[in-house]
């Protein structure tokens, strides 16, 4: 007798040959580090979600690359947000100095540039803050769109898989309760037959005898 080799997870959940790699996209990714974690991710989603049908792969996948991309986004913004410290720090130093200021709006700049440094004490953290943002607005804006747009598909991913799942479960035990269904009639046999002698000498007729019949007319006839 042959022994049957049970399947590891890893084969079970294998990338399909047609979707293996990242998307066009994500290609460029040039870190280790990220594309490690990227790596990390899709295993870690695929062990969870078990895709099985090439349509649930389509959607895991999708679900997978919108939140690396999501991750990505938010690792921009940080680094937009770092490369801004000094920018922002004029900025609020230029707006603690406007105050009584009379000069023209360029000498108040270059006065905020010379004394940055020395009155970065004075300055309130959260100004700077946001002085930086508002400094990178558009920058900071664009990204923002992105990460949305892609939280949106994220979800909207994994919505679908749930809703196909449902209709397949749904599916599959309204077949079950139908082929329960027959079989149970299958198995009770057809109604029993009975010959009922009509009236004014007509012919014997079958009819169905069931026990809601049965005491139905034992009703009418004043026997129940």
């Amino acid at each position: 007798m042959t022994s049957v080799r049970r399947k590891t997870s890893s084969e079970v959940f294998r990338t399909p040959r047609w979707l293996r790699g990242p998307p066009t996209s994500l290609r460029s990714i040039r870190n280790r580090e990220e594309v490690s974690i990227y790596r990390r991710m899709r295993k870690a989603v695929i062990q969870e979600l078990r895709p099985k049908t090439p349509i649930e792969w389509i959607m895991v996948n999708e679900f997978v690359t919108e939140q690396f991309s999501v991750m990505r986004y938010r690792n921009w913004k940080a680094a937009v947000m770092q490369f801004s410290v000094g920018e922002g720090l004029r900025r609020a130093v230029k707006n603690r100095l406007r105050t009584g200021n009379k000069g023209s709006e360029a000498d108040l700049d270059w006065k905020a540039q010379e004394l940055a440094g020395s009155m970065r004490r004075y300055v309130n953290d959260h100004a700077i803050k946001a002085e930086m943002y508002l400094s990178r607005r558009s920058e900071m804006d664009s990204i923002h769109k992105r990460q949305v747009t892609a939280q949106r598909r994220r979800d909207s991913s994994l919505r679908l898989l749930e809703q196909r799942r449902s209709r397949q479960q749904k599916d599959a035990a309204q077949i079950t309760r139908a082929l329960m269904d027959e079989r149970n009639r299958e198995e009770s046999g057809p109604p029993e037959m009975v010959t009922v002698a009509r009236k004014n000498g007509a012919g014997d007729a079958p009819e169905l005898k069931t026990v809601g019949s049965e005491a139905l007319r034992k009703s009418q006839n004043g026997h129940g």
